[in-house]
Formats: C-alpha cells, sequence, structure tokens
C-alpha cells in the first residue's frame, strides 16, 4: 500500500511503501506551463516518467508501476 506527503513548500507529493515510509518510490508534481502533471518512479525494474492530465491519474500511474515491479521481483523469486 502507498502512501502520500506534499511538500508544503514545492507543492510535489512524494509517494512511499508503507514498510519503508522515509524513502519515495515515486513523485508527482504539476507540469509547469501546463495543465497538467508530471510523474516519476523511482523503483527498478519499472524506473520511468511520464504525464497525466490530473493528479489523480498520475498517482494511479505510479501505484500501477509499483504493483508491476512487486510483480516481476516476485516472479524472479520463484
Amino acid at each position: 500500500m502507498l502512501s502520500r506527503k506534499r511538500c508544503p513548500h514545492t507543492g510535489v507529493v512524494n509517494l512511499f511503501l508503507t514498510a519503508e515510509p522515509h524513502l519515495a518510490i515515486g513523485s508527482v508534481l504539476k507540469s509547469e506551463g501546463s495543465s497538467g502533471y508530471q510523474w516519476l518512479y523511482y523503483t527498478d525494474p519499472c524506473a520511468a516518467t511520464g504525464t497525466a492530465p490530473d493528479l489523480k491519474t498520475a498517482e494511479r500511474r505510479v501505484a500501477e508501476l509499483c504493483r508491476s515491479a512487486e510483480d516481476a521481483s516476485m516472479g524472479h523469486a520463484a
């Protein structure tokens, strides 16, 4: 499960695994000069970046990649 924290100074939303609440696995920020949001997912093997039209869609994309990374790591462990 993911938790989120918004920086009050920058507005960046950082996403964390419940098991590791001090190490962000992804971030979402408002795209400058655009009405959209940029999302970043930091964890291998699914590290990626992209854009989304709204904050919820951007957070959903990071959550999907997190699930994909968990599935991939379970596949390697078997």
